[in-house]
């Protein structure tokens, strides 16, 4: 694409060169402080110079206000890389967790509600005991 815009700053070059030479005749110039008497060669080759000069700073101006643009949007892109590595890091290791939860067989989580239950539960030996030596023996004959 730059070539392109090479060959068509050479053509518009060539046809200013052209009518410029085509115009050989001075001319009169008024300024805000004076006059001058130019050529008009001069005065075409001149403004097309200040034109082309003032571009060239308008198309600077942009690449540097897109130079910083990009560093911003690159430092962007790296801390999202950033906060993505961390989150599937995260993600990596919820998974081992979750993993390592439902590994667990679900009978030792029955043997630690058991074991819980049987903790709270009076203990049925001891009161069969209690039982028995409470019946009263039976009145002899």
């Amino acid at each position: 694409m730059g070539s392109f815009y090479l060959i068509l700053a050479l053509v518009f070059s060539l046809i200013i060169a052209i009518v410029a030479l085509a115009n050989n005749e001075p001319v009169t110039v008024s300024y805000i402080f004076g006059r001058a008497e130019v050529s008009l060669i001069l005065l075409i080759l001149g403004s097309a110079f200040v034109g082309a000069l003032v571009m060239g700073l308008f198309a600077l101006f942009r690449s540097i206000r897109s130079a910083f643009s990009f560093r911003e949007m690159r430092r962007k892109n790296e801390d999202l890389q950033k906060q993505v590595k961390a989150l599937e890091e995260e993600k990596i290791f919820l998974e081992a967790r979750l993993n390592k939860a439902v590994s667990v067989p679900e009978e030792e989580d029955l043997n630690e509600e058991d074991k819980t239950q049987l903790e709270d539960q009076p203990d049925e030996t001891a009161a069969v005991e209690v039982e028995t030596e409470e019946e009263p023996d039976e009145p002899e004959r």
